[in-house]
């Protein structure tokens, strides 16, 4: 029996097409030939490789099986090049083939056969590709990139190995089209304990502003030490740092400091002085020091994140910003906030050191000015009611203050003092975020 004629009217056709999902899509281009090429343009404008953790991109298409996409790339049956606007390729485990076999390589294969390591090769030939995300594991991968043609990457993820060179690294920083890169296991070149990585040439300390990453995440890295100065030199306009360093790594770093000075004080300072570089350019700064919550390291601290003038988002460790009992104590004779970027639109403090913030529970039935006495950490809240009354002075635009745990348990003592400091920020018109983070005083049985 022939194919009834589609009298259908395209123009209707073409904005169902618009507005819907894959598998509709995929079963429309079914019905005819003329929905067939309609629908194959609208999957290919935005592409993504299927992730293990099943958060793909909500508006691409999902390649499911990256050996076909490869193959329809190859047999150019429709003009790819002109069609795809975003692309983002996960580098996962091995993918089976249509014959069931590896589609990826063995160990013994060289890099330029990986399949997605050739379908990236191909997608850099889009003449209109704004957004090409690449997590490539790994920085031989993404040099192996580099050495086959120039890539119009703008996102790019991968690990270092034990052993990297940083010319390669730098060559990474200079890819024109790169705005947003994550790197894990960065390691300074004096980390203790450690021979490589070795230190950076002495060319590349003089490069500065040949980099056009604007995100930049060091995600299970070690330490930041003086040492990795010349690398926040390279990018031009650096906006947002994530600096989320391993605590494995950086413990003996921090114990090794403690062992020889008595006090981690002006080490602490030099972690953050690390950053001068984009101090001025920085609007959104993540910023951990890799402490175990069980640990207490004797620190002074104070006034680490004035120089960044024009910070507007920042999170941090609620210890590098104030004092409490048996851990930091402030070199500031003065509030916590008067030391902040005055610019600050949120602000999120994690609570990470489980002893510094409930040396004993709190009673109910305490008045403030007592309770502030039995524990020195419920100070903290009473500086937090201050900024509510004098917001205008030194934080015109907070919006939104978070708190958060970092931990596995919560162990932040619920004092009736702390919820009204909290009352008073949001009367003040700041959002106060807040998880359940806290524990009950012992004295509540029910």
């Amino acid at each position: 029996m022939a194919a009834q004629e589609n009298t259908f009217p395209p123009e209707i056709w073409a904005e169902i097409v618009e507005c819907s999902p894959q598998q509709t899509l995929v079963a429309l281009s079914r019905v005819c030939s003329m929905l067939s090429v309609e629908v194959r343009k609208v999957l290919l404008r935005s592409v993504a490789s299927k992730e293990t953790s099943g958060d793909n991109e909500k508006s691409a298409s999902v390649i499911y099986r990256p050996w076909a996409f490869h193959d329809m790339l190859v047999k150019e049956d429709t003009n790819w090049r002109s069609t795809i606007r975003f692309a983002k390729l996960n580098w996962l485990g091995e993918y089976l083939d249509k014959d069931g076999k590896d589609a990826l390589i063995g160990r013994t294969k060289p890099v330029a056969d990986h399949l997605i390591f050739k379908t990236a090769m191909m997608l850099s030939e889009c003449a209109h590709l704004h957004d090409f995300q690449v997590n490539s594991r790994s920085l031989t991968i993404a040099t192996a990139m580099l050495n086959t043609k120039p890539l119009q990457i703008t996102s790019l993820s991968f690990t270092l190995p034990h052993r990297y060179s940083w010319e390669d690294l730098y060559r990474i920083f200079e890819i024109p089209t790169l705005s947003t890169l994550v790197v894990k296991n960065l390691l300074s070149p004096d980390r203790p304990a450690f021979r490589f990585p070795p230190p950076i040439p002495d060319e590349l300390h003089l490069k500065s502003a040949i980099s056009n990453i604007q995100d930049l995440t060091l995600d299970e890295c070690g330490p930041l030490t003086s040492a990795i100065v010349p690398m926040f030199k390279w990018p031009r306009n650096l906006r947002k740092l994530d600096y989320s360093p391993s605590r494995s790594k950086c413990e003996p770093y921090w114990r090794g400091i403690l062992r020889r000075m008595g006090d981690i004080s002006d080490a602490v300072d030099l972690s953050v002085h690390v950053l001068s570089p984009v101090k001025h350019s920085l609007h959104e700064l993540k910023f951990d020091l890799g402490l175990d919550r069980h640990w207490i390291l004797p620190f002074k601290t104070g006034g680490l994140f004035q120089p960044f003038a024009n910070m507007s988002k920042l999170t941090v460790p609620v210890e590098l910003i104030m004092h409490s009992r048996g851990l930091s104590q402030s070199r500031l004779d003065r509030p916590f906030y008067t030391s902040l970027p005055h610019d600050l639109q949120e602000l999120t403090l994690k609570f990470t050191i489980l002893t510094s913030w409930h040396p004993r529970p709190a009673h109910s039935d305490l008045e403030a000015n007592e309770c502030l006495l039995s524990d020195p950490a419920h100070r903290f809240f009473d500086e937090l009611s201050d900024i509510a009354m004098h917001k205008e002075e030194f934080f015109p635009s907070l919006k939104q203050l978070r708190l958060t745990e970092d931990g596995e348990r919560p162990f932040l003592v619920k004092c009736v003092h702390t919820q009204r400091s909290l009352e008073d920020l949001r009367s003040s018109g700041i959002q106060v975020v807040q998880g359940d983070w806290y524990r009950q005083s012992r004295e509540t049985w029910v």
